[in-house]
């Protein structure tokens, strides 16, 4: 089991996971609501591997009844963000080393053919949305970012990957890739707020979206591997600094086992059109 240092959370003077939390029950249900909130908790890192959920106190702290709660629980189980163990409840997800390189791999397979099709049918909006939210990125500093920083870096890298995915029009393929990516999420915010360097990422996104912007389906696809992967060998090697995942030798990451997506297609130059 990949183990962490535990950070606490202080329910008792925190507004952490009642801010993330807009309950907005006209337009959705309840359950969906909180399910998006301790979602979003775990994703930005407030609740952290392997934590406990205490639905008693999850339950008064979101002000709701235990019955929503419990159906987003077995919502958030079900997608693999935490686990229900025996006689103790639900936690945050902890992936052991084989799991977290699994998923790894999967995620760089998955990328790689989400970023193919994407491009090969996106529209000028799509392009227009991938450029706003990297203009917003680059408001961010890439060295030393601060807590506040760093949290909405996190969330505008979910946009840029979402936005780019959703313009495959795929509705699984989407679905699959933010399931894994929601997975390793805490891990990769994690590795970010342990080595506090943003410039390798960032610097990849723009390589993506200029070869997304124009058309190049093949050279987003294989950016979309070595983004992956260079994100999966930050993360490895953070957490062997710190004595965890000591049994996954980095060279592994890359040996997804079959040819990558670009290397079944003809090897000429053709750039995709954007669609109306």
């Amino acid at each position: 089991m990949v183990q962490h240092d535990r950070a606490q959370v202080t329910f008792g003077t925190s507004d952490d996971l009642v801010g993330l939390l807009a309950i907005d029950e006209d337009y959705s249900p309840l359950s969906r609501v909180i399910h998006r909130g301790i979602s979003e908790a775990i994703l930005n890192g407030v609740l952290k591997p392997g934590q406990i959920l205490r639905q008693e106190e999850l339950a008064q702290r979101f002000r709701v009844s235990r019955a929503p709660l419990r159906e987003a629980l077995n919502h958030l189980a079900a997608e693999g963000l935490v686990s229900l163990r025996p006689r103790r409840g639900f936690a945050v997800t902890s992936l052991d080393s084989q799991e977290l390189l699994e998923i790894l791999q999967l995620r760089m397979v998955i990328e790689e053919h989400a970023g193919y099709v994407a491009t090969r049918v996106r529209t000028g909006d799509d392009v227009d949305r991938l450029r706003a939210c990297l203009d917003e990125m680059d408001l961010l500093p890439v060295k030393n970012p601060t807590e506040r920083e760093l949290t909405k870096w996190s969330l505008l890298n979910r946009r840029f990957h979402d936005t780019l995915e959703a313009a495959s029009g795929r509705r699984n393929l989407r679905q699959i890739a933010s399931n894994l990516r929601a997975k390793i999420e805490p891990y990769i915010r994690l590795e970010v707020v342990m080595i506090k360097d943003l410039a390798e990422a960032h610097s990849e996104h723009h390589k993506m979206f200029k070869a997304f912007a124009t058309g190049d389906a093949e050279a987003v696809s294989r950016l979309s591997r070595a983004h992956t992967e260079h994100t999966a060998v930050r993360l490895i090697a953070a957490l062997q600094k710190r004595r965890h995942a000591r049994d996954l030798p980095i060279a592994k990451i890359s040996d997804t086992g079959g040819p990558s997506v670009g290397s079944t297609k003809p090897r000429r130059k053709k750039k995709q059109r954007l669609k109306s």
